[in-house]
């Protein structure tokens, strides 16, 4: 496999891609027949994936409002972004904040496909980059005409690290997030090993062994938030995550199989 080609990228229709069977298990409607099949084999052994996919945008979402409404923060980079909507990063951001500027980074052609026909609004920018976000100084080069690196910016990274083995992906987003200003967020996602969680994995493996996407473990999520200080709630299921004011997580949040967390860089 080639350095500059991550797992998952292809844009074969009679092969499964990452982005489009996380597409699906939301319900969009950018897949192929195979990236179904394989997703209602992967969600009938376990059901809760499409729960876990449609928290994962949510909490996207959330967290786009949340740093840019409470924070002040008007630069958001969106690593591994896969199938972009315009209620994803930059919808939240801009309509809180017009001009706020998003960049999304990702190598998947399917996800440059979709990325093309994203609008910004007229005070704001959004630009997408696409690039294997593994090699750090070609993506801060390429985003630096966008956001301004001696300014804090709010890093993204949902739902995308299981493509590395885990010290890969923590040492990735360090390498991020130490040439970022003080000030700076980190939202990460990722989704948790449990028995259910395993079984649906074995049948992704056996589909596309090299562009499976593999489980962590919470310690090797919270590994990615090394340097930082985690704000409350800390490393938790992605329902309990920053909550709008006045609101409590709803029954059973603590089954997610999505955690993650919201930190700052001192």
């Amino acid at each position: 496999m080639s350095d500059s080609v991550r797992p998952g990228t292809n844009v074969m229709p009679t092969v499964p891609n990452s982005a489009r069977i996380w597409n699906y298990a939301q319900g969009g409607q950018d897949n192929y027949q195979v990236d179904r099949e394989l997703g209602d084999v992967m969600m009938g052994d376990f059901p809760e994936i499409k729960t876990a996919a449609m928290e994962s945008r949510a909490f996207q979402e959330r967290v786009a409002d949340h740093v840019v409404r409470e924070y002040g923060i008007r630069q958001l980079l969106d690593l591994g972004t896969g199938i972009p909507t315009g209620s994803g990063t930059h919808g939240r951001a801009q309509k809180v904040a017009p001009e706020s500027r998003v960049v999304y980074v990702d190598n998947d052609p399917v996800v440059l496909n979709h990325a093309s026909a994203l609008r910004s609004s007229p005070e704001g920018k959004i630009h997408y980059f696409q690039q294997d976000f593994r090699d750090v100084e070609a993506v801060l080069e390429g985003v630096s005409t966008t956001l301004n690196l001696d300014e804090p910016v709010a890093l993204l990274v949902l739902s995308t690290l299981g493509h590395f083995p885990p010290a890969e992906a923590a040492d990735l987003v360090a390498k991020y997030t130490s040439r970022f200003a003080s000030g700076s967020y980190l939202a990460v996602c990722d989704t948790i090993e449990t028995p259910g969680v395993l079984r649906m994995q074995e049948h992704y493996v056996q589909a596309d062994p090299e562009g499976a996407y593999l489980a962590r473990t919470p310690e090797q999520i919270a590994d990615c938030a090394r340097g930082l200080t985690l704000l409350p709630p800390g490393l938790r299921p992605l329902p309990e995550l920053v909550l709008p004011a006045g609101t409590t997580a709803p029954a059973g949040a603590e089954d997610c199989v999505q955690w993650g967390f919201l930190a700052v860089k001192p």
